[in-house]
């Protein structure tokens, strides 16, 4: 099974979950002409990954975390995919039904405000679904 694999760096360890911090870089971060053009973008973001036995890890320290290919391409989807299809039905239905383009415009951009907010109201089940584990220590 291919994994997606991350370097992470372990920020706080709980009873039964540690949380790490991966940074994450665009194509540009990795560039050589980067600080010429002042355009590369490094963010980090923070996952919670649920142990057994925690106490082994320690905060400071660098693992590798991975998720199975086919969980990112269901968070994938739900983050990018389902919200395009729900916008452009929205839109073309709209423009269909005889509305101008404006609030068909804006119809389709706030039918995404009830998509996200029941995505929140179901983090914990993307919680189960999605889960990162460490694969080794560095």
């Amino acid at each position: 099974m291919q994994e997606i694999r991350h370097k992470a760096k372990i920020v706080q360890v709980n009873a039964h979950s540690v949380e790490a911090e991966i940074e994450v870089k665009s194509a540009c971060a990795q560039c050589a002409l980067q600080k010429a053009c002042q355009m590369h973008e490094v963010s980090q973001h923070k996952i919670i990954i649920p142990l057994e036995q925690s106490k082994t890890y320690h905060e400071g320290e660098v693992v590798e975390v991975a998720i199975s290919l086919d969980e990112g391409m269901l968070a994938a989807f739900y983050a990018y995919v389902l919200p395009l299809i729900l916008v452009l039905l929205t839109l073309f239905i709209s423009l269909i039904s005889g509305a101008n383009e404006i609030i068909s415009g804006i119809c389709s951009i706030i039918v995404l405000i009830p998509y996200y907010f029941g995505v929140f109201l179901k983090k914990n089940f993307f919680a189960r679904r999605l889960n990162f584990k460490i694969v080794d220590k560095e």
